[in-house]
């Protein structure tokens, strides 16, 4: 609970980092995978009978994420092709999956930062984001 509360403080500043990435991934990892995550959402366990939804796509992301310096994962701007091209061989992959694990890393960035305004006080007080049924 504490670091949730901690994430929206960060996300609020958007504040999100590699660091934050990593303890999302390994979260989600503890709760079971995407797949058993998935599967507890009502509506969506009949739909995954026969789908195979691989959990060790996390591994990679992690072993790009733990081959960047401390500085690289608090700061991802600083993040240049010959930064990469290191990051890619400490990871034992091709620098295109350390392009797309950036890339998808800064668009949930964007995500997560319209979803904290959407939610933040302004957002509520002028009647943007509205809870269902009147809550």
């Amino acid at each position: 609970e504490e670091k949730a509360k901690e994430l929206e403080k960060k996300l609020k500043k958007a504040e999100f980092d590699f660091n934050d990435f990593l303890d999302q991934l390994q979260q989600i990892k503890k709760m079971g995978g995407v797949g058993d995550i998935l599967k507890m959402m009502p509506g969506m366990g009949s739909h995954l009978k026969d789908v195979e939804i691989e959990d060790d796509a996390f591994k990679g992301v992690e072993a790009i994420i733990y081959s960047m310096t401390k500085a690289e994962r608090t700061n991802p701007a600083i993040l240049n092709p010959s930064r990469k091209k290191r990051i890619a061989s400490g990871a034992g992959v091709d620098i295109s999956e350390v392009n797309q694990v950036v890339k998808q890393f800064d668009q949930m960035k964007k995500m997560m930062k319209q979803m904290s305004g959407m939610m933040g006080s302004k957002g509520m007080k002028k009647g943007r984001f509205k809870m269902p049924f009147g809550l």
